[in-house]
């Protein structure tokens, strides 16, 4: 039965694909345990799949082989599982983005073993999406957050780091204790080197950028923003800031080629706001000043 059902995991249909997997780890606990590296490696592959409902049942079914998985069967996959987790937690699904990080947590069970250094690493890669989700809109996705940030602070060997977790505010929806909370946790993580500081400042910046919709505020900062990632990824001597940049930077060319395409549209369909979009071939201040001189009735007609 394992073998048939492993075998459909690459069926054609979505659907297929997802009953096969749920299939998989509805196996009786006497009997996973003799399939689990299998069943995990068919998970890991699924997180990748084309199709968001694959995925997310992939999220959903890693969460339940975990409650009986080992240590040496989850070991040789930790790093990609995670790494596969982080991409998946950017989704607008809220149920994706909720099961991903709830994911990231329980995997916090498997991070004090061989992979300790590679483990700690990812954390740090994703603490500040993890922070900025906190105050996700959807709760489910705030609750997950809380979690996992409880799960992961241990492992994370920063000084006084719980104690935060265990005040009144981070459990708040209120915005004024979210902001408390960050202004106590930025002392906390100030104390950390120079380096982890630089990474969790380049990820955070490039987050709040690249979710800011509207072109106008995000026109004066982008190329700022640009310019530091790239100086960060040829003169910085850390790999780990090497590669935090480079992941922002890629987050950031995405998402402004995302608006580049949305402004098309909408310049197609309302030619009179192409000039705020910065339309190549919008005309410029100096030629409306111009036609303005040139014919001043019309020109105050239009205004």
């Amino acid at each position: 039965m394992v073998e048939e059902l492993c075998q459909h995991v690459t069926d054609d249909s979505p659907t297929v694909r997802s009953l096969c997997l749920r299939g998989l780890v509805q196996i009786p606990e006497s009997h996973i345990l003799n399939y689990i590296q299998q069943v995990l490696g068919v998970i890991l592959a699924l997180l990748e799949d084309a199709t968001e409902s694959v995925q997310l049942t992939a999220v959903q079914c890693l969460l339940t082989v975990l409650n009986v998985s080992e240590q040496d069967a989850v070991d040789p996959i930790l790093i990609s599982l995670l790494v596969r987790l982080r991409n998946l937690q950017i989704s607008m699904n809220t149920k994706m983005r909720s099961n991903a990080f709830a994911a990231y947590g329980a995997l916090s069970a498997y991070g004090a073993g061989s992979q300790h250094h590679a483990f700690l690493e990812q954390i740090h890669a994703t603490l500040p999406r993890l922070i900025l989700h906190l105050h996700d809109n959807d709760l489910s996705v705030r609750l997950a957050c809380r979690n996992t940030f409880q799960l992961l602070a241990p492992l994370m060997e920063v000084d006084g780091l719980s104690s935060l977790l265990n005040k009144q505010y981070f459990t708040s929806d209120r915005r004024s204790d979210y902001e408390d909370f960050i202004r106590d946790l930025t002392r906390q993580l100030c104390r950390l080197s120079p380096v982890r500081v630089d990474s969790y400042a380049v990820c955070l910046v490039s987050c709040m950028l690249s979710f800011l919709d509207d072109q106008r505020f995000l026109a004066p900062y982008f190329s700022q923003v640009f310019a530091m990632l790239v100086g960060r990824i040829s003169q910085s001597p850390e790999a780990v800031v090497r590669a935090a940049a480079s992941s922002a930077l890629g987050l950031l060319i995405k998402r402004s080629n995302m608006l580049k395409s949305l402004s098309s549209r909408f310049d197609r369909t309302d030619p009179s706001q192409s000039s705020q979009h910065g339309e190549p071939h919008a005309k410029t201040s100096s030629e409306l000043q111009e036609e303005a001189a040139a014919k001043p009735n019309g020109a105050q007609g239009e205004q």
